[in-house]
């Protein structure tokens, strides 16, 4: 869990999240959490879509949200193994605006 932070890379090369700007960022103004390698970092992922194909014009809507640890290694970080289906927000509207209530 501690592979972003082990095999740090100067080029301009992104092969893993760590190797990008905001997570450079995040480091900087959080340097306190990001003194222990150990600690788990996730990216969370969310799309909407239309259930109801048939029905273009309903607007109801889901969002399923995936959330992925970004401390594994670049070949596991993105498979989906280790892909964490959490939840589906239901709805009419894009959940945007109170997304923080359902997580």
């Amino acid at each position: 869990m501690s592979c972003h932070y082990d095999n740090r890379r100067s080029s301009s090369m992104l092969r893993h999240p760590s190797d990008g700007e905001a997570w450079k960022h995040f480091d900087r103004v959080h340097a306190d959490f990001a003194i222990d390698s150990r600690n788990v970092q996730l990216g969370l992922c969310t799309d909407g879509f239309n259930p109801y194909i048939q029905a273009s014009s309903s607007p109801y809507s889901c969002w399923p949200i995936i959330v992925t640890p970004y401390n594994l290694p670049p070949e596991m970080c993105m498979t989906k193994t280790y892909m964490f289906y959490t939840c589906v927000i239901p709805g009419p509207f894009n959940p945007t605006v109170g997304i923080d209530v359902y997580l």
